[in-house]
């Protein structure tokens, strides 16, 4: 018998909490039940959080440091001969319109430029995150540096996934050779010792004039080894959908293959799909993160990785050098698998049971 509490509806008695979700979700979108799920996870909005923040700092240092270099080009921030910090582009400066243009707001250390009388300080009012080695100060650096990591992981996992699941739709939705021949490269990309080859990749091509340095190289080759895993999630996807009544009845309708894939199926694939991106992008920053760790980034990059390489010996003497830069990549990989795990519990909630 049902208490005050339970409801009995048909064969099933749900209590009160049961039923408020019920009456929540009459109505709502799929996208609406999922971000109400990710809000009941906790964990799952720090990542949120984390995420966001990193996207913000890393879209503010990009504006930033164009906006700098595009006034120090037109001539606009002339500098002041006394306050030395304001010539030669050594700060990132704001001027807007109504400022004196030979005392604009000095916001930033300049990342590339430093100061070698201020080399190995500890963090301080002037420089909350201390300097390094040659007088850069950390805190800019750290700032400035979440462009580069984030645009790497952002591109190299996008890449990736658009690739895998061109070829995954297709292996999937026709199947037969195509579908044979896909499983045996994926097979092969597999056996490979990835992380090994690009690192023999980096030093074959290291004297190659190519935009962007090592890491356009690094983003290459990874995007060609990496997108096996996103493919056999999406063919095996394919496969399941491609049978559904849904399906059928297009075809029947006369839809042409196009549209059924891209109207039909592969809208109904999003949700691994976003899964995978969102975690694989912490993978891939990791990764890049690794390799300039081992001495295989760019020297002449502004990153976490890079910074890190550079003063991981001075782990003991000067500890904030190595530290900020590993604790921003950590924080990076912890809150996107924060938020993927909570987007996978969220579209699909029989993982909770």
């Amino acid at each position: 018998m049902a208490t005050a509490e339970q409801e009995q509806i048909g064969e099933f008695l749900l209590d009160e909490k049961t039923l408020r979700e019920i009456e929540a979700m009459k109505g709502a979108g799929q996208w609406s039940i999922v971000w109400r799920r990710i809000k009941k996870d906790k964990m799952g909005m720090l990542g949120l959080y984390i995420v966001l923040f990193l996207i913000l700092m890393a879209f503010a240092s990009w504006i930033l440091l164009g906006f700098d270099n595009w006034l120090t080009e037109l001539g606009v921030l002339y500098g002041d001969p006394e306050k030395i910090g304001s010539i030669n582009n050594l700060y990132i400066e704001l001027w807007l319109p109504g400022m004196p243009k030979d005392s604009p707001l000095v916001l930033f250390q300049h990342p590339r430029h430093h100061f070698a009388a201020e080399a190995r300080l500890p963090p301080s009012f002037l420089h909350p995150f201390g300097t390094d080695g040659i007088g850069h100060d950390m805190l800019s650096r750290v700032f400035f540096g979440a462009t580069v990591s984030l645009a790497l992981g952002f591109i190299g996992q996008m890449t990736t996934v658009i690739i895998g699941t061109v070829l995954g739709s297709i292996a999937g939705f026709y199947g037969g050779v195509i579908d044979d021949v896909l499983q045996r490269v994926i097979e092969i990309l597999y056996s490979m010792p990835g992380f090994i080859l690009m690192i023999f990749i980096i030093v074959l091509f290291e004297d190659a004039n190519i935009p962007g340095g090592r890491y356009t190289v690094v983003v290459i080759f990874f995007s060609l080894i990496g997108w096996g895993g996103t493919a056999l999630i999406v063919r095996s996807n394919f496969f399941s959908l491609k049978q559904q009544d849904f399906v059928e009845a297009e075809r029947a309708l006369g839809a042409s293959d196009m549209r059924i894939i891209f109207k039909h199926i592969l809208p109904n694939s999003l949700a691994p799909l976003i899964i995978i991106v969102t975690l694989g992008i912490a993978n891939t920053i990791f990764l890049f993160a690794a390799l300039a760790f081992f001495g295989f980034g760019d020297p002449n990059a502004v990153s976490w990785g890079d910074d890190l390489n550079k003063w991981q010996n001075d782990l003991v003497d000067h500890p904030w050098m190595p530290m900020f830069p590993a604790l921003f990549i950590f924080f990076t990989v912890l809150g996107f698998n924060l938020l993927g795990d909570a987007l996978r519990d969220a579209l699909d909630p029989r993982l909770k049971d």
